[in-house]
């Protein structure tokens, strides 16, 4: 059975050190699917995923999106929430606080073993929005985007809206604001190279198992990652840290 750890505004489940839910003077910031698997071994379909010790399958190892979204971490309460867990000689801690109006989030990854180590890093929030076809998500105009759908790369022109499956790389580090019809959210990183923008559309999410009838109208991934040069990871040399931080922030219209 999975554990949950609770603070007034924050939730984060035991399994991945996964933050499920994030309450705002805006709300709920964050989309859970309906038919999401939970507990050892499975994703979780929302929230905010760990990503690591690589992103999707772009180092070329299985499973995609790494291991640490599908173990049990150990979760203590201080300041906020924080989750620890280890394997492979890789040492992960999350904690995650409250903001008045939205959240932090902090992702280090420390390299226990001899060896220098190739490793990505990346959140992979679900945020909440009203309909994802008023949705625009704003800041990248004039950055270059690798299309992961295509394979090409071209400068963003404007901001991003969505008809249809997107999964685009964006090959810089600007302030992400989603423009929504009653909110805005404002997402700040640091410690990434890259931020990934993504939603399934209506054809791709109908393959998506564990993701509830028409619910892909109900979210938007926009998701500070450390990729490395050409998507092929970073080296961490043996007992050093890498940092990935994240702060979201809500405004009423």
């Amino acid at each position: 059975m999975n554990s949950y750890f609770s603070t007034d505004a924050l939730k984060i489940s035991a399994a991945g050190g996964h933050l499920v839910s994030a309450n705002s003077t805006t709300g709920e910031l964050l989309f859970l699917s309906s038919a999401t698997e939970d507990g050892e071994g499975k994703a979780i379909r929302g929230g905010v995923p760990i990503i690591a010790p690589w992103f999707g399958t772009l180092l070329g190892i299985e499973p995609s999106h790494g291991w640490a979204q599908r173990s049990v971490w150990e979760v203590t309460e201080n300041e906020g929430l924080h989750a620890a867990y280890s394997q492979a000689g890789l040492t992960l801690n999350v904690q995650v606080n409250e903001l008045k109006d939205g959240f932090s989030i902090a992702l280090r990854l420390t390299n226990d073993t001899d060896n220098a180590e190739t490793v990505q890093l990346a959140f992979h929030p679900y945020f909440k929005v009203s309909d994802i076809a008023d949705v625009q998500v704003e800041g990248f105009d004039g950055v270059e985007v690798l299309d992961r759908l295509t394979d090409q790369v071209a400068p963003q022109d404007g901001a991003i809206s969505f008809t249809e499956e997107f999964d685009r790389i964006a090959l810089g580090t600007p302030t992400a604001i989603i423009s929504d019809a009653e909110r805005t959210i404002t997402i700040t990183a640091e410690g990434h190279d890259s931020t990934v923008i993504w939603n399934p559309g209506e054809a791709r999410a109908a393959e998506i198992k564990d993701l509830g009838a028409g619910e892909w109208r109900d979210f938007v991934c926009v998701e500070p990652a450390l990729l490395g040069a050409d998507q092929q990871g970073v080296k961490v040399a043996p007992q050093e840290s890498i940092t990935l931080e994240m702060t979201v922030r809500a405004t009423a219209l």
